[in-house]
Order: C-alpha cells, then sequence, then structure tokens
C-alpha cells in the first residue's frame, strides 16, 4: 500500500477534494446546526478552491495513495492587526480525511507540509480553525502541542 505522497493541491485534484469537504461538512452539521450546507455548496466550495491554487496567500496540500486523495490541509498566510508583531501568522482553516479508510498519520504529515510552507513564508506562529464541538478534532490539534488562544462567538 504505501504511505501516501504529501503535495500541493492541483486543478485535477477539485472535484475529490470538493467530495472530501462535503463529506466532513455533512458530518459536522449533525453536530452544529448552525452549520447548513447550500443546496449547491459543494460546487461553491470546488469553484473557491480554484481561486485558491493561485493564491499566493493560500497553500493547499492533499495526501494521495494508490486509490486516489486521501485526505487534504489547507492554509493561509494572514495578517495580524496592525502595530502587532509578527506581522503576519499562518492559519490553518480547514483539514479534512477520507472516513472510509484509516489514515494512520496522515492528519500529522499534512500539517506538517503547512507548517513547512508557511516556514518558506518567514511564519513561525500559526493557529489553527478547530471547531468547538468536534472533540475529536480538538483532541488532535491538542496531541500536536495546540492550546486555546482565541473565543470565537456566534452572534445571530
Amino acid at each position: 500500500m504505501g504511505e501516501p505522497v504529501i503535495r500541493r493541491a492541483a486543478a485535477a485534484d477539485l472535484s475529490e477534494l470538493s467530495r472530501l469537504w462535503h463529506e466532513k461538512r455533512t458530518v459536522q452539521q449533525q453536530f452544529d446546526r448552525r452549520l447548513t450546507l447550500a443546496p449547491d455548496g459543494r460546487r461553491l466550495w470546488q469553484r473557491s478552491a480554484a481561486a485558491w491554487l493561485d493564491d499566493q496567500r493560500c497553500a493547499m496540500m492533499v495526501g494521495a495513495g494508490a486509490g486516489g486523495l486521501l485526505g487534504y490541509a489547507i492554509g493561509w498566510v494572514q495578517p495580524n492587526p496592525p502595530g502587532l508583531l509578527p506581522e503576519s501568522i499562518g492559519a490553518i482553516t480547514d483539514i479534512a480525511l477520507d472516513a472510509h479508510a484509516y489514515q494512520g498519520g496522515l492528519g500529522r504529515a499534512l500539517v506538517q507540509a503547512l507548517r513547512e510552507w508557511f516556514r518558506q513564508q518567514h511564519i513561525t506562529d500559526v493557529v489553527a480553525y478547530v471547531p468547538y464541538r468536534q472533540a475529536v478534532e480538538q483532541a488532535f490539534w491538542r496531541s500536536l502541542g495546540a492550546v486555546e488562544w482565541i473565543d470565537i462567538l456566534w452572534l445571530k
């Protein structure tokens, strides 16, 4: 079977990436009804992701195996508010793994690839967007040494 290859996403990956995105979001909305998928959400996400491939502030990493894509992680360079150092931080805004097969170590490998890309952008401080109600995702990030930093509150 072999280890998955970690690489930058390509346009040819977008259909499969959107499948992984949609699968993850479908599960997430079961735990948090505030998250509602648009009827054409998968298509809209795929169209946006196509633009991200050319955005110098974004890196989309994929884990590819013999059977296709096994997961992805998306990272962005984000500016800090003026007057704060560092001027920019890295933000890992999404990570998804194929739920239909064991992915031992793939999440860590994807995060490591993003961290290396951030280092190439001269960024050492990284945050991760992690849903509060997703205990498995919370545990994953904590196992990597992440600690709570800021609360994002939902107003409706």
